[in-house]
């Protein structure tokens, strides 16, 4: 299971009819596409990949999407860190296929873990392991279901299994699964360079080099640095024994930086708080206008337009996922309208659940030194509560 965590995130740049005027000069050309507009994923929780390809459609065939390597685009726009295909998954699944199930869950873990540093892979992750323990189910390996449906539960402790797909017998183990296990192995890593931190299911970071007392089972290990490629691995912890991990990780490649101040955006309220993030996106994307997805649905998008330059954002805008490609593009032209547009402060924010704490965003502790007692530090199991923010 081991795999390089890269970074990524996904800009899509438009360019809106107000600065593209016939028979203007290569500078001033020049000067349309650094003002060109960047779609930027900065929802906490958006499982559905296919509400950002509509989007990303919808511009592309309008001329206005652009063009970036494939990775940093999965990673702008959160592709990279949510589920290719859950219907393929279902599919292969009532149809008693675990192999072709199996195969679909096996790649989206290996692409997920490749990019988790493009935000926050637990999710997907969770609901991979719950199908994974759901198939065991099946196949009537109940220990090896109980597994993976602790799994899901330490990386998502909010996420429900579909009653329709689980019988009483599975919701049984389920419920075995949510009462974490006494049983305890050791993990060690040898990480270069030795400022590395290590978190543990999206725990408090803590500092490389020691043992840690892991309860049995499998856990994703996430390992950060200043200046370095973060590193992702789901690591299978045996009672009595333990495991260790050496890993030298790469320097911090564009992607990976881009990565982080995207996780930051999410973070960050909407309004002043999210343009100033989308400000030190500049820095990466070298533009300076945002269409920023801040939350989703079962039936729509919302996003925002963010200004750099003028300081100033749109009111969101639904996206209905019944909306024809002429609607969606009336609405985000909409958007783009200066008069449209109002000053960051204006936007009130009602937080409906905590943000998360600062200690529990990975990216704050790169580098920061955690004081450890002793060879051996003990595992935290922190549940990490989702955020929900409203604008105006």
């Amino acid at each position: 299971m081991r795999s390089v965590a890269l970074s990524a995130v996904i800009l899509l740049a438009f360019a809106h009819p107000a600065f593209a005027k016939e028979g203007a000069d290569d500078e001033q050309a020049q000067e349309d596409e650094e003002s060109g507009l960047v779609l930027v994923n900065a929802a906490s929780r958006l499982g559905d990949v296919g509400k950002i390809e509509k989007l990303r459609k919808v511009l592309d065939s309008r001329g206005m999407l652009h063009k970036l390597p494939r990775r940093l685009e999965a990673a702008l726009d959160g592709r990279a860190v949510q589920i290719g295909d859950v219907d393929a998954i279902k599919e292969a699944y009532a149809n008693q296929d675990y192999g072709t199930a199996l195969k679909i869950i096996e790649e989206d873990e290996g692409r997920i873990l490749r990019s988790a540093a493009a935000g926050d892979p637990l999710p997907a992750l969770a609901e991979l392991a719950e199908w994974r323990g759901m198939i065991e189910a099946q196949k009537a390996n109940e220990d090896e279901a109980i597994t993976w449906f602790r799994t899901a539960y330490r990386f998502n402790p909010a996420r429900q299994v579909d009653k329709r797909l689980a019988s009483p017998t599975v919701r049984k183990m389920i419920k075995k699964a949510h009462r974490e296990t006494e049983a305890l192995g050791r993990l060690k890593i040898a990480a270069e360079p030795e400022t590395a931190m290590v978190q543990i299911d999206g725990g408090k970071p803590v500092e490389t080099g020691s043992k840690i007392d892991v309860p049995v089972g499998i856990h994703l290990v996430t390992i950060t640095a200043p200046g370095r490629t973060s590193y992702s691995e789901m690591v299978e912890i045996q009672e009595g024994k333990t495991e260790s991990m050496p890993i030298a990780l790469e320097k911090e490649s564009t992607d990976d930086k881009a990565a982080k101040l995207v996780d930051a955006t999410v973070t960050a309220a909407p309004g002043k708080a999210r343009l100033k993030q989308a400000k030190a996106l500049s820095s990466v994307t070298g533009t300076k206008r945002y269409l920023m997805i801040e939350d989703g649905g079962d039936d729509h998008v919302t996003v925002r337009l963010y200004d750099v330059s003028m300081k100033k954002v749109s009111k969101p805008v639904d996206l209905l996922d019944t909306a024809s490609s002429a609607t969606i593009m009336r609405l985000v032209n909409a958007a783009l309208d200066p008069d449209n547009l109002v000053d960051a402060t204006q936007v009130t924010v009602i937080q409906t659940e905590r943000k998360q704490r600062w200690y529990e965003r990975w990216y704050v502790w790169v580098g920061v030194g955690a004081v450890v007692g002793g060879g051996i530090i003990g595992y935290e199991y922190m549940t990490r509560e989702p955020t929900s923010i409203r604008g105006f």
